[in-house]
């Protein structure tokens, strides 16, 4: 019996009905000073605990590190050959990817490849991600005069992201798009600044953000709503979560289309009782499905009918011949969902943008267990735990139901229109 088999066989004897899956990863972080900078690796660990997972690290991050200097520095290797990684996150210098193509053909691409050539001899499991970086906030003055391209920040940044993109589809990796988050924040919330005095280096708003990036890059999970800030205001910590969530899940299958890492995101769509569920995992691989009733499905994009109304929790796992993993959801089928939902106790103050931004203030206060959101059918697609005093999201336009439980059994819901 496979591998493979034996996981198919085990899941059908143990049903998958936890919400979220914990999950542990063994990372090495091999940089320079881009990724210790404020301990940014043990932000991640610390980040990544307070949101329910594991994260065990090491890393190789001499400052001004180049990949051609990895390549043949003893402690880097000897790292990379330690132990059995599930990621090794490679991050260049941070000018030189930035440089005419002609001159990265040379200087950045072969070292990255060998880079990854050592990682995969060590075990061919390992999945190698790029940590896409940042341009500078002035863009590269040292080498704008033979090279106009990156004399500005935006100039900067698109090379940068045009070299680390394809460092990724060279080596069949994937990229954690800190570089394209970090573009987000200095395009539409200047109030953010993300740079020390250099304007190279970042502050802590910017390896916490850097952090948020990398967690969602090797979890698969959002962000928003974690309790842990690094000293960070709740407003700044939960802005920065939100623009990483954002950017990471609007474009997962184009940051990870390559390699072998597996996502078990999934969305579903209804005709009466009947669901059909859609897995996005970018790579090919296995399905295990479980749908809440006691029934199970391998398809790759499963149709189910059930029998009754109620909620039901279904688990995704998404299998390849190296990594697995589970992520699930509440659906809830049943003609009068909406009626038994709405009820006026209590209120909450509601305010959008007009772009699909919705805020909900909560009851100055009340601590608040649990807020959910419901669309017009009924069916769950938010749900917040202990939720912060306002609670910011983006919806698309629709009818939508918002709930908020207490203590004591009581539960202050409302009506909302996005427009």
């Amino acid at each position: 019996m496979s591998k493979l088999q034996f996981y198919i066989l085990f899941l059908i004897c143990f049903s998958i009905t936890q919400s979220v899956n914990a999950t542990k990863r063994k990372v090495l972080f091999i940089g320079n000073s881009y990724t210790y900078t404020n301990n940014m690796p043990l932000m991640l660990q610390t980040m990544a605990t307070a949101l329910g997972d594991t994260m065990v690290y090491d890393e190789s991050d001499p400052g001004g590190y180049t990949f051609a200097l990895h390549c043949t520095n003893a402690t880097t290797i000897s790292k990379i050959f330690s132990q059995q990684w599930d990621i090794v996150v490679l991050q260049e210098q941070s000018q030189m990817p930035a440089f005419p193509p002609a001159e990265v053909d040379t200087e950045v691409y072969p070292y990255a490849h060998k880079l990854d050539s050592m990682i995969h001899a060590n075990d061919s499991c390992t999945q190698t991600m790029f940590l896409m970086t940042w341009g500078h906030a002035n863009g590269d003055p040292m080498n704008c005069g033979v090279y106009p391209a990156i004399c500005t920040y935006a100039g900067m940044q698109q090379r940068l992201r045009e070299s680390y993109m394809q460092m990724t589809h060279d080596n069949n990796a994937i990229v954690a798009p800190v570089g394209m988050a970090w573009k987000k924040v200095m395009d539409s919330i200047p109030s953010i600044w993300l740079y020390i005095s250099d304007s190279s280096h970042p502050v802590i708003p910017g390896s916490y953000l850097e952090s948020c990036v990398l967690y969602s890059s090797i979890f698969h999970k959002k962000t928003y709503g974690c309790s842990y800030t690094d000293g960070l205001t709740a407003t700044v910590a939960h802005t920065l979560q939100q623009v990483s969530d954002k950017v990471v899940f609007d474009s997962l299958t184009q940051w990870q289309q390559y390699g072998h890492y597996p996502y078990a995101g999934f969305t579903d769509t209804r005709m009466g009782s009947t669901f059909t569920f859609t897995g996005h995992s970018p790579v090919s691989g296995n399905s295990y499905w479980t749908f809440g009733d006691g029934t199970h499905d391998t398809a790759t994009n499963p149709v189910h009918t059930y029998g009754g109304s109620g909620n039901y929790v279904v688990s995704h796992t998404a299998i390849t011949s190296c990594f697995t993993e589970t992520l699930t959801d509440t659906i809830h089928y049943g003609p009068t969902s909406v009626d038994n939902l709405y009820s006026t106790i209590g209120t909450i103050k509601v305010a959008q943008d007009g772009h699909g931004a919705v805020s909900f203030e909560l009851q100055a206060g009340t601590d608040c267990a649990l807020f959910e959101v419901f669309d017009a059918t009924g069916r769950r697609i938010r749900q917040y735990a202990a939720p912060a005093a306002k609670i910011t999201d983006h919806f698309s336009p629709g009818f939508y139901i918002f709930r908020a439980n207490y203590s004591g059994n009581i539960a202050i819901t409302g009506k909302l229109v996005v427009y």
